[in-house]
């Protein structure tokens, strides 16, 4: 049985790093092909990749030609798209590349929480993305795998912070704080990922992966239980989240509509995402029921340990 060609964008960050672990984990299984941009090709975080045995193809996505495009798909079964959100419309060429080149699955970037259309303006620019590939007739996986278990604890160390707002999100507990959340350890993504793109049943398909629903108020438990002591928190009413959503910009808007999506509607459970209305997904736990996933506790003694 030969090899499936798999080409990642975005594989030296959180998500993408997860996926090339695991599909490098699947010996005979996978050719895992990273697609880096040149100005990157020297960095340490690239060497390794390259003795790692991943092939590297060099692609400036943002200044690439269709020709170009195509060339880098050539051979090219599966495309993960795992880039950043400021550059989620860079698909659309990419997907008309795919196409031309012959590829067979599309995964655009997604990698978040259940929703629906209306609620989180990234969610909808993502499903923009969604409807475009089954305009051009490419065959896709949609995958979403909830909120990160290492989003959850409270954090001790605002300076640790890696992404905006991670400090405050982490110490928040938004309304009664028992709404509670599918979570996922980002370092399962790949397992998932790696089963997703073998499994014909999920050609054309959304799959909703996640392990565990969680509150705020179940984390803030466990965290005080690992730490041995308590920890403070800052209540936030559901008013400043509304409000916010509606009346900030840029990041921070983005950051307050996931906050009134997660933890006031409720939205991200794998029952919602199972729904016609959230996309109808496959739920990657009874998909693969035989996965070794990272554990709630064991995720959250690790954030604290590290």
């Amino acid at each position: 049985m030969s090899k499936s060609n798999v080409l990642i964008l975005g594989a030296t960050g959180n998500t993408g790093s997860s996926i090339v672990d695991a599909l490098l984990d699947s010996p005979g299984t996978f050719k895992v092909i990273a697609a880096i941009r040149p100005s990157s090709a020297s960095k340490p975080a690239v060497e390794e990749l390259k003795s790692r045995g991943v092939e590297i193809r060099l692609l400036d996505l943002e200044h690439a030609s269709p020709e170009q495009l195509v060339e880098t798909l050539r051979g090219v079964d599966t495309v993960v798209s795992t880039i950043v959100f400021t550059q989620l419309q860079l698909q659309r060429p990419l997907v008309d590349a795919s196409k031309k080149a012959g590829v067979k699955r599309f995964i655009p970037c997604d990698w978040g929480t259940a929703s629906i259309r209306g609620v989180r303006k990234m969610y909808d620019e993502k499903l923009g993305i969604h409807d475009y590939i089954k305009e051009v007739g490419l065959g896709y996986t949609f995958i979403d795998v909830g909120w990160w278990m290492q989003l959850m604890p409270p954090m001790l160390d605002p300076s640790a912070a890696q992404y905006p707002f991670q400090y405050e999100m982490s110490v928040s507990i938004y309304g009664t704080g028992d709404v509670k959340t599918a979570v996922t350890d980002r370092r399962d993504i790949g397992k998932f990922v790696a089963r997703i793109i073998a499994d014909e049943r999920t050609l054309n398909r959304y799959v909703f992966c996640w392990t565990k629903n969680v509150s705020k108020n179940e984390a803030f438990r466990l965290a005080e239980r690992v730490l041995g002591r308590t920890v403070d928190s800052v209540h936030v009413p559901k008013e400043v989240v509304v409000t916010k959503a509606r009346e900030a910009q840029g990041p921070e808007e983005a950051i307050f509509q996931y906050q009134h999506s997660l933890w006031f509607r409720g939205d991200n459970t794998i029952e919602n995402a199972k729904k016609e209305e959230y996309g109808g997904a496959l739920d990657a736990k009874e998909l693969y029921s035989d996965l070794k996933l990272i554990s709630f506790e064991q995720s959250v003694k690790d954030f604290y340990s590290s």
